[in-house]
């Protein structure tokens, strides 16, 4: 049995999840605005709606039949809110920083299991809450899905430990519950949390009654996902699925961010990641290897959202780090009374040392993810662009098609991009959006081949139509974004202008829209 924490523990999960609640909400509060994604969501949402709540066969976002494969509960919720009279625009941004902060408090619980001790679970609690990896990517209008998925990951794992180490039944329901809960949030998280489940059974359920346990909750899955899969089978098949699986970033170097450790997204020192490596070596000596192997594992399983995932375990071994080597040892070395193997709470109360090494990590930590979060802030759809794109949708044919230019190399990060289809209601031919529904095994090299369409942006019109004619996509329009500290766009702008292929449609100050003749 875990013993309470001590109130410095305590003191210091409140500002924990405080921090952590800060600096999640920060960066929609800043922007006025949806941070980032969300624009496919916000239609899919929309499309549940308009069909009852029934799943819909596919999804009207950018006009290309794209399946409604993707897993169905955060449109659900999203659905239901929007229903009792909330914006669906205001549900993207408020929701996934809400559900994220409730993250927090599912990863105490999982990491004071697996490190058996809630005071250790605490200090991994700062580290998992302060880390930009833990949450940059689920507070977004895309991080519905996401963050729900993330939940149910952590709570699912947590039930899956209890239920290998403390064999009690009701753990079966909850692991079965929320293991259903991650599958019908997030296709990827699903995944990575089947394999976690895994791997925890590999290490601490390996007998017939783990056995038994591990098998009832996968039937139990299956059951309660069935009327989520067994649809999306029989309206398309297995096509979709089996697209969706191959475009996962797998490559020959998927383990080079598990050995350095590079994958946190810290600014300033790189503290938590020092200290997950201290953690890491501390194991491996120990010959402890779950949470190594599970840092490992989300790279292997899925490369692509695997940072995300393994800032869990890392967070986990930041505060072993801190628990058992770096505050003992500090206090050892301040004062001659000490054991370097004593408590940590202990050696904080006892010494000045080692409050000052924990307030330092907890400030620095907070600037750190506060200054990461200014950046994310500016990752918005100027208010220009959403008017530009909705003339778009009063004044150009319903069958157009375009071609979107940012001057962002990285689509996933390009809120124009998805966006477009989603205010302006026409084709975007380079929106990445939805299409690991339908690219299969040609997702990757799309994908890869739009950092050259935008490259694009500051040389001609050409080089647009070399890269439309060498993936075989037509285009009507050519939509460009101007940049934050120029009226104009460069080269491609002043060529498109004088050109006789092109006619100018229309012009603001977030874009231009220049027509193909």
């Amino acid at each position: 049995m875990q013993k309470k924490p001590t109130p410095w523990a305590e003191l210091i999960l409140f500002f924990s999840l405080l921090f952590g609640a800060i600096v999640r909400f920060v960066p929609t509060l800043m922007s006025g605005s949806l941070i980032n994604d969300g624009g496919m969501f916000y239609v899919m949402i929309e499309d549940l709606k308009a069909n009852h709540f029934l799943l819909p066969t596919f999804t009207a976002y950018n006009h290309l039949n794209i399946p409604f494969a993707y897993p169905p509960l955060s449109f659900y919720v999203g659905g239901v809110i929007s229903s009792l009279g909330v914006s669906t625009l205001d549900i993207l941004r408020w929701l996934p920083p809400l559900i994220s902060m409730f993250s927090i408090l599912a990863f105490y619980q999982t990491s004071s299991l697996i490190l058996d001790s809630r005071k250790k679970g605490v200090l991994a609690t700062l580290a998992y809450s302060m880390m930009p990896r833990s949450y940059s990517w689920y507070i977004m209008g895309g991080g519905l899905s996401r963050a729900f998925g993330v939940l149910f990951l952590l709570l699912a794992c947590s039930s899956a430990w209890a239920m290998f180490t403390r064999r009690e039944h009701r753990y079966i329901f909850l692991a079965t519950l929320f293991g259903a809960g991650a599958l019908l949030s997030h296709p990827e998280t699903g995944l990575h949390t089947a394999v976690t489940c895994f791997l925890i059974w590999l290490f601490k359920g390996r007998n017939m009654r783990g056995v038994r346990d591990a098998t009832l909750v996968a039937l139990g899955v299956l059951i309660l996902t069935s009327p989520w899969w067994v649809t999306v089978l029989a309206q398309h098949g297995t096509a979709p699925v089996l697209s969706a699986l191959g475009t996962g970033g797998y490559t020959g170097t998927f383990w080079l961010a598990w050995l350095t450790f590079n994958f946190a997204e810290e600014r300033f020192v790189t503290l938590l990641t020092v200290l997950g490596l201290i953690g890491f070596m501390v194991q491996c000596l120990r010959r402890d290897r779950f949470l190594p192997v599970w840092m490992l594992a989300a790279f292997a399983v899925e490369p692509r959202s695997a940072p995300a995932i393994a800032a869990i375990p890392l967070a986990i071994l930041a505060g072993l780090g801190l628990a058992d080597f770096v505050l003992p040892n500090i206090a050892a070395l301040t004062s001659k009374s000490m054991s370097s193997l004593q408590d940590w709470t202990d050696a904080m109360t006892n010494s000045r040392a080692v409050k000052i090494v924990i307030g330092y990590i907890l400030f620095s930590t907070l600037f750190g993810a506060l200054y990461y979060d200014l950046n994310l802030a500016r990752s918005v759809l100027p208010a220009e662009g959403r008017v530009a794109m909705e003339w778009v949708r009063a004044n150009t044919p319903s069958d157009a098609l375009f071609i979107i230019l940012t001057g962002q190399a990285y689509p996933f990060a390009d809120p124009a991009i998805e966006w477009f289809p989603a205010i302006a209601s026409r084709t975007s031919q380079n929106t990445i959006q939805g299409r690991e529904w339908l690219l299969g095994k040609n997702f990757t090299p799309f994908l890869n081949s739009l950092d050259k369409l935008q490259a694009c942006f500051s040389q001609d019109s050409a080089c647009v139509e070399q890269w439309t004619d060498s993936n075989r996509l037509a285009f009507n329009y050519i939509y460009l974004q101007k940049q934050e500290k120029d009226s104009g766009t460069g080269f491609l702008l002043f060529q498109l202008r004088q050109s006789q292929d092109y006619t100018l449609v229309f012009e603001n100050d977030g874009a231009v829209i220049f027509a193909r003749k």
